[in-house]
Parts: C-alpha cells; sequence; structure tokens
C-alpha cells in the first residue's frame, strides 16, 4: 500500500472514531479532473481556497482555534488546500465537519453547504 494512501486510511479510521467526515478527494495525486487544472492553479500556498464553479470565491490562511465564517465563499463547490502539512475542518450547514487533508482538492457538492473553516496546525483531524 502507497504510503498517501495508508496515510488517508489512518485519517478516516480516526475521523470516524472522533465522528467526523472526510471527504474523499475529487482526484488522485498526479491525476486531474476536468477544470480542477485551473482550480488548483489560482490557489497559491499557503492558501485554502473556495469555488464557486471556477470563480474563486474567497481564499483562508490562518490557523485558528475556531471556525471562520466563510462570507461570500458559503456554498462553494470545491475546496482546495494548498498547505503542506495543515488539515482543515469544515463547518457544515447540516451534519458533521469533513476533513480536508493537506495538498487535497475536494468537491463539496455532495457534501452540502459549507459555512466555516477551520485550519488546524496539524496534519491529521
Amino acid at each position: 500500500m502507497r504510503i498517501r494512501q495508508h496515510a488517508l486510511l489512518v485519517a478516516a479510521s480516526a475521523a470516524v472514531g472522533l465522528g467526523l467526515t472526510l471527504a474523499p478527494t475529487a482526484s488522485a495525486a498526479g491525476q486531474h479532473q476536468s477544470g480542477e487544472v485551473s482550480v488548483q492553479a489560482s490557489c497559491n500556498w499557503p492558501y485554502v481556497c473556495f469555488y464557486k464553479g471556477s470563480t474563486k470565491t474567497g481564499q483562508f490562511k490562518d490557523v485558528t482555534s475556531g471556525y471562520q465564517s466563510l462570507g461570500s465563499s458559503r456554498g462553494a463547490t470545491t475546496v482546495v488546500n494548498t498547505r503542506n502539512d495543515d488539515a482543515v475542518l469544515l463547518r457544515r450547514a447540516s451534519g458533521g465537519p469533513l476533513c480536508i487533508l493537506p495538498n487535497y482538492t475536494v468537491d463539496l457538492r455532495p457534501w452540502g453547504t459549507v459555512t466555516g473553516i477551520r485550519i488546524l496546525n496539524t496534519s491529521t483531524c
């Protein structure tokens, strides 16, 4: 098993034990779905960027102890976490939080409306 796959499996197991939902990645490392390349290219390190379609609606970089409101990024369809060592918790309007691991792009549409972000000072949730 590749190291990245193993790390994702460990993180998913820990997230389930904590009652968190670990969002699946929209693409595997090195592979991109249509439209993802341009979205990722417009989000520079060390930001977590939100998009509605291909339009960037916001970016965040501060590690916080609580959730930050998304403002115009509320209801975003995609999130890109360019941070190398920091996982992200996303608050949803309904359901538990989503965990986005470092260097992942996630399609948020299946997960409902995202209303807040918390950047963690750790690579797992």
